[in-house]
């Protein structure tokens, strides 16, 4: 089939319905961010809000008369209101006019062309939303170090996972309390992931008075304001923080997190370890899981950690454990970590790809929530033009959109056990 506007469209229409993207966006994603529930049945025309029910009310006496007078004073309440506004989010996939006249004239080649830059924008979105699911709604990436010239190294190098060539970055001496260095963009051209070499080369050199220690923040998602709003949604960093002393907790808007003070009841903070004084890791999931399992009501635990920090586990677990069901004596590492609370409950340890060495997440799947209206993603044909365009006489693009927050339901079950 020769190409045009109407066969293009027509392919696009006949191959990429929501099915085949929610199936190939599960694919590509990461694994903490394929864990999660997913709900695609999002209202629009209002924020979203939801209770997390973590207040227990124990005022019940022998004494009638205490009882009574216990309920009176000390009224139960539904649960914690969280409210949150819809976040945009948007990809576009082109053909340049190149592209075209190479494969105009030959059967699926131009339609390969197609597959081709619609994986790479699913791709795109999948690494995105994993990325702010992890964050604390700012739009972070990474902190940097070593800057030189146009290149910089993340700051932990184990950070460096969560950058893709590309990407369009701002700078800014804070997280949330300063404003962008500047308003231009430089792009991601080159990604070294090499463990030990690891370094971003961006297309030119970061602009302003950029430094090392400075945050860099996807382009859009980080507003330029000493009291930025936020362009993104929370993520496990601003709902599991690090509780350590003179950190997260010294953050106004962690305490109080989408509307909720959550300095009346430490549960809204989830399950805290630190491991920052060394020790086994293995010990550390065994009293965080144990806490979240318990306390926070947990049914199911799943824990994420990085590459290097799971290989420590295995590497200790080889060294201690004898494996009398490997009778080839062949087989190293360990295929699943399961941590026990009782015969009901338990927790297992996965590796993430954009999970840092800094920390180890934790939560029960159906906490953790993608709420959307519509796909998370979906073709943009929202205004009925159709879902290839020709912006330009250049070619023609595909664009991709979703409205998206992350609903934690059970802030109690969750866990995050700061290594460094």
């Amino acid at each position: 089939m020769a190409f045009n506007a109407t066969a293009l469209n027509a392919y696009i229409k006949r191959t990429y319905d929501p099915k085949f993207i929610d199936n190939s966006i599960s694919q590509m994603s990461d694994q903490v961010l394929s864990t999660i529930t997913k709900k695609t049945d999002g209202e629009g025309g209002e924020d979203f809000t939801w209770l997390a029910d973590v207040d227990d009310v124990d005022g019940g006496s022998p004494d009638f008369t205490v009882a009574q007078g216990s309920a009176t004073n000390n009224a139960s309440t539904a649960g914690s209101k969280f409210r949150s506004d819809w976040f945009p989010y948007s990809e576009v996939a082109q053909l340049t006019s190149d592209i075209i006249g190479r494969t105009r004239n030959k059967d699926g080649a131009w339609q390969q062309a197609v597959d081709t830059a619609m994986r790479k924008k699913m791709r795109a979105i999948a690494h995105n939303n994993a990325v702010v699911l992890q964050g604390y709604g700012w739009g972070e990436i990474s902190k940097i170090q070593s800057l030189s010239g146009a290149t910089f190294v993340p700051n932990p190098r184990s950070d460096i996972t969560k950058f893709v060539k590309g990407m369009p970055l701002v700078f800014s001496s804070a997280l949330n309390s300063a404003g962008l260095r500047s308003s231009t963009i430089v792009y991601v051209t080159k990604v070294s992931y090499t463990v030990g070499a690891e370094l971003v080369t961006c297309s030119a050199n970061p602009p302003g008075a950029t430094a090392n220690g400075d945050w860099c923040f996807r382009a859009g998602a980080r507003q330029d304001s000493a009291t930025p709003a936020r362009l993104v949604p929370v993520g496990l960093g601003a709902f599991f923080p690090n509780q350590n002393s003179g950190q997260d907790l010294t953050d106004a808007t962690i305490t109080t997190l989408l509307t909720v003070d959550r300095t009346a009841n430490s549960r809204l903070y989830g399950t805290f370890i630190d491991a920052t004084g060394g020790g086994s890791v293995l010990s550390a999931l065994i009293d965080g899981c144990q806490e979240a399992l318990t306390v926070g009501n947990a049914k199911l635990l799943r824990c994420f950690c990085s590459k290097a920090t799971y290989a420590g586990v295995a590497k200790d677990l080889n060294n201690g454990v004898a494996y009398y069901d490997n009778p080839q004596a062949k087989t190293i590492g360990t295929r699943e970590l399961t941590i026990y609370s009782s015969d009901k409950q338990k927790a297992t340890l996965e590796v993430s790809r954009v999970t840092n060495d800094n920390q180890i997440w934790g939560f029960a799947p159906e906490d953790v929530i993608a709420k959307s209206i519509g796909g998370f993603p979906h073709l943009d044909s929202e205004d009925g033009l159709q879902m290839a365009r020709q912006s330009a006489a250049a070619g023609y693009e595909i664009r991709w959109f979703q409205q998206y927050i992350y609903q934690f339901a059970n802030p109690a079950g969750g866990l995050r056990i700061q290594l460094v």
